[in-house]
């Protein structure tokens, strides 16, 4: 834990097989004061979506995340994201990401190049009950700190 890391999560829609749109996502520095929280618009129109992609969307909006399709307020487009993260990454140093599961998390982090660890091998975590980006990064930062504490 020697190194600059930061802790983030995701929440996604899918809109195709070979896509998932972010639709908001919260980053923690090491020393938990530095974040980010964006939300982004996703690639598509929901009325664009096959069925299949509105159905699941709908079943997420009810019992996962609760997010609107589209962000309430100005928000970046889903494929303007990654460049916005690298920014704050690079910006701060980050030289470790840290992520609580989550094939999207693992990828972003190929994405920028970046090292990444699965705090889900830590056995000692427990689960935040929550979807919520900045509520779950919260909950597991608190965690890793006491971990480090212990060591």
């Amino acid at each position: 834990m020697e190194k600059h890391w930061a802790l983030f999560d995701v929440e996604f829609i899918r809109i195709s097989p070979s896509h998932r749109c972010i639709r908001k996502l919260y980053i923690l520095e090491k020393n938990g004061y530095t974040d980010m929280e964006l939300e982004s618009y996703p690639c598509k129109r929901y009325t664009e979506l096959e069925r299949r992609y509105q159905k699941s969307f709908r079943f997420c909006q009810m019992h996962i995340h609760k997010l609107n399709y589209n962000p309430k307020k100005y928000s970046p487009k889903c494929l303007q994201i990654l460049p916005i993260l690298n920014e704050f990454i690079v910006d701060s140093g980050i030289e470790l990401i840290l992520y609580k599961g989550g094939t999207i998390e693992r990828d972003l982090s190929n994405a920028l190049d970046l090292p990444s660890f699965n705090i889900e091998c830590f056995k000692e975590m427990e689960k935040a009950y929550s979807h919520d980006p900045r509520t779950e990064v919260n909950c597991y930062f608190s965690q890793i700190n006491e971990l480090i504490r212990k060591k």
